[in-house]
């Protein structure tokens, strides 16, 4: 941070620079003040562990605070403000300072505007990454639109101070190192803090903050000696940089930092290389096969001997489960290597065996071995001959005619007449005792004869218009539960209804009788039974008459037939005295 006060012939200026920023000049015209923020180039053999505060600085190793640190010298103007800021009191107003922008070869700095109140200066500045290295090496840093970055894949080594700093080895120090050029006012007290001289007086000069994708810079207060004006700037670090990686730069306390730890994790070791992560040396790793003539020289370079003039190369038999090798012969243009082998036959008994023409499978010549060789010269067992059969058994126990059960009746799934699981619901099954099959009886059967009389004594009807029901409540019911005789097979279900008929009529009525039959539920359908026609004498007479209904009824399905007692009378009137319903059901397993 750099902070700004009143500068000119009649008022001291004190300028003082921050972290990431340097001051050159001393606000006069022939030297005006140059605001610079630092960047940094960064190559492979520069970065070392640490970082302390030197001259101009003070640090806290408890709190880990980085201060400003004025000088005590006598006549220094640099002091803190009520705020905590550093203060350099304006002097007397003057003509305004003087302001131009100063390049170094790490950053390029700008400055717009007249430096007044309506027209304030604009410093900015942006980092500048040296494309060549003085090194030689390769610039790891870059710059995108979120800043600054550094990735694992571009980073190795270690990084060291630049411009505006000085770094000593030995003791890890960095400090301040103010510019030799004429004309600079910063300087170190007697104390080693950074000093600036009271400048000469002059009325408050405008200042603007100017950013660039690399540094952020803030200006704050109003230029007067109680609110002086204060520049700081911060370097940018790109939190997403363009190649995808994490940026390994970090900023702390006491400014931007890389260690040698933080950029082993980058490197790993591949074929052929060996990778210690305790010390990043990466080196070449020979493989430890038996024969390789790969090794270190005296010089610690990787050594191939020669073949040609050497000494023979080495040469051994290596053996396996089914082939034993043997190498002969010193190597050499006059007793070469000379290697064979031999298949290895196991002892047991396997058909195989080893001769002077070469492996031989032949078969056994012992009684009944039907082993042979075909046409084609490969092995070849004859089909066994037809055997016997029994009754329902057929065919030659082979592939072609393997053995079968003969139904007559031929083939049929399961499901065309049950769902029975067969595991559960055959009644096929095998005497222990005799070996033979035997199957108990499958089918069963129901019937049942109820009678129902009807509460339907001395019902009068005359013209009708259609048939009506004698009765609501006067039905006779004929129904097969699901699985009432077994769980998995079809049924074949009856049920006949016989009605027994008392009734009057009247000269020359006209009326027929029936039921209205009613199947699972479903609409009601009158069946005519009996008829009197016209022209027909008064009459008190007994019918007896029928209806019936059979179905198939599938696995796990019901059967329900209702009866209701019927008449139509076209003419006269019919009074039914007495109807009783005889209702047979006769259930059998398909």
């Amino acid at each position: 941070m750099a902070q700004f006060g009143c500068c000119g012939p009649r008022c001291a200026c004190r300028v003082t620079a921050g972290p990431g920023v340097t001051v050159s000049g001393n606000g006069s015209s022939g030297a005006p003040y140059v605001v610079a923020a630092d960047g940094a180039t960064v190559t492979c053999d520069q970065v070392r562990p640490c970082i302390s505060a030197g001259d101009g600085a003070a640090y806290d190793d408890t709190t880990g605070v980085v201060s400003a640190r004025p000088s005590t010298d006598a006549g220094n103007s640099l002091d803190f403000g009520t705020d905590g800021g550093l203060l350099v009191p304006p002097p007397p107003a003057a003509e305004p300072t003087a302001l131009q922008a100063g390049d170094t070869n790490t950053v390029d700095t700008t400055v717009a505007g007249a430096g007044t109140a309506a027209d304030p200066f604009v410093v900015s500045a942006a980092v500048i990454l040296d494309p060549a290295p003085p090194q030689g090496g390769t610039n790891l840093i870059g710059t995108g639109p979120e800043g600054l970055f550094l990735e694992c894949a571009d980073v190795r080594g270690c990084i060291s101070a630049g411009d505006g700093a000085a770094y000593d080895p030995d003791t890890g120090v960095v400090s301040a190192r103010p510019s030799t050029d004429a004309g600079n006012a910063l300087a170190f007290g007697t104390d080693g803090g950074l000093l600036v001289t009271p400048a000469e007086a002059g009325e408050p000069t405008a200042l603007q903050a100017g950013d660039t994708t690399s540094v952020d810079t803030t200006v704050a207060g109003t230029g007067t000696a109680a609110d002086p004006y204060v520049v700081s700037a911060a370097v940018i670090l790109d939190p997403t940089p363009p190649a995808g990686g994490a940026n390994l730069l970090t900023s702390g306390p006491n400014g931007l930092y890389l260690e040698c730890a933080d950029v082993r994790g980058c490197i790993s070791a591949g074929d052929g290389a060996a990778y210690d992560e305790t010390t990043g040396v990466v080196s070449a790793r020979p493989s430890t096969d038996a024969g390789n003539a790969l090794a270190f020289g005296t010089d610690g370079g990787l050594l191939v001997m020669p073949t040609g003039g050497g000494e023979p190369t080495a040469l051994q038999a290596g053996d396996t489960g089914t082939v034993d090798t043997t190498v002969s012969g010193a190597g050499t243009a006059a007793d070469p290597y000379v290697v064979s082998a031999d298949v290895i036959v196991a002892p047991e008994d396997n058909g195989l065996e080893a001769t002077a023409d070469g492996l031989l499978v032949a078969p056994s010549d012992d009684a009944g071995n039907r082993l042979e060789f075909g046409a084609d010269g490969r092995l070849f067992v004859p089909p066994v001959p037809p055997l016997e059969t029994g009754c329902g058994l057929q065919g030659e126990g082979t592939t072609a005619s393997p053995l079968a059960a003969f139904p007559i009746a031929g083939s049929q799934a399961w499901t065309d007449d049950w769902d029975c699981d067969p595991v559960a619901n055959s009644t096929l099954k095998c005497d222990p005792t005799s070996g033979a099959l035997w199957t108990p009886p499958e089918h069963s059967s129901a019937a049942a004869t109820v009678q129902q009389s009807h509460p339907v004594a001395g019902l009068a009807f005359t013209n009708t218009g259609g048939a009506v029901l004698v009765s609501n409540d006067a039905w006779s019911e004929g129904t097969y539960t699901a699985d009432s005789l077994t769980d998995c097979r079809g049924i074949s279900f009856s049920c006949r209804f016989t009605g027994h008929l008392e009734i009057t009529w009247t000269a020359n009525a006209t009326f027929d009788v029936g039921y209205a039959i009613q199947i699972d539920g479903g609409s009601l359908a009158v069946r005519l039974c009996h008829s009197v026609l016209a022209a027909g004498s008064a009459s008190h007479q007994r019918w007896s008459f029928g209806v019936s209904e059979g179905a198939v009824v599938g696995p796990h399905t019901g059967k329900s037939v209702r009866v209701y007692p019927a008449i139509r009378v076209t003419a006269g009137t019919a009074t039914v005295n007495q109807w009783i319903t005889d209702t047979d059901l006769i259930a059998i397993t398909r």
